[in-house]
């Protein structure tokens, strides 16, 4: 048995952008895919889901719902004649239409990058001519929250290290990802702080 790491899920989460729509994506061919090994309801998917991104990615059931709500409209799943159909537990499952949608996303790469969006930009930008000083804690300020984000995630990279099972490579990547994220972050903001403090004067 694998641990869940919410911490890790909302670091991991912020870098796939949130609610954008390559997300949205994801979470589609997601469902898709799940549906593609057997047909599942609701809860299940959300139990598959959570396994197959190694608790890293932050959906809740009702996305799971609207989700499939609009590939049911697509023609990509039906519902599964014969099985228990009460509003919580509609077994779904995919059509030919959906086996093929869901191998031409694999075959395609991401047709851009991830957007960069993060608050910290828009108040750093707002700090950095009209008040540096306060620019510098806030970039320290940002140190603190990313040094407690990489203990945590060190820390779990430990305990996953201990665990046996056929999920652990693909909940390692994971954790990899969310780690090299953060240390690029604490990178950038040390180049922000002595760009700041070389403009300004003041001793780094």
């Amino acid at each position: 048995m694998f641990p869940v790491f919410p911490v890790h899920t909302r670091i991991l989460y912020s870098y796939c952008g949130g609610r954008e729509g390559g997300t949205s994506l994801a979470v589609k061919h997601g469902i898709l895919g799940i549906l593609a090994e057997r047909p599942c309801h609701g809860y299940e998917l959300k139990s598959r889901f959570d396994e197959l991104t190694g608790g890293f990615w932050d959906l809740n059931i009702g996305q799971i719902y609207s989700t499939l709500e609009r590939l049911l409209k697509e023609g990509l799943v039906e519902l599964a004649e014969g099985r228990e159909q009460d509003a919580e537990r509609k077994v779904y499952r995919i059509t030919e239409a959906g086996l093929a949608e869901l191998e031409q996303w694999l075959a395609r790469p991401p047709l851009k990058a991830r957007p960069v969006r993060n608050e910290l930009y828009v108040r750093l930008g707002l700090l950095v001519d009209k008040d540096p000083a306060r620019a510098l804690a806030l970039l320290e300020s940002q140190r603190r929250v990313y040094h407690l984000q990489l203990a945590e995630l060190t820390r779990a990279k430990i305990q996953l290290a201990r665990a046996q099972g056929p999920e652990r490579l693909r909940r390692e990547m994971m954790l990899d990802a969310a780690l090299l994220h953060v240390e690029a972050d604490l990178k950038w903001l040390e180049n922000c702080e002595t760009r700041l403090r070389a403009r300004g004067g003041m001793e780094v």
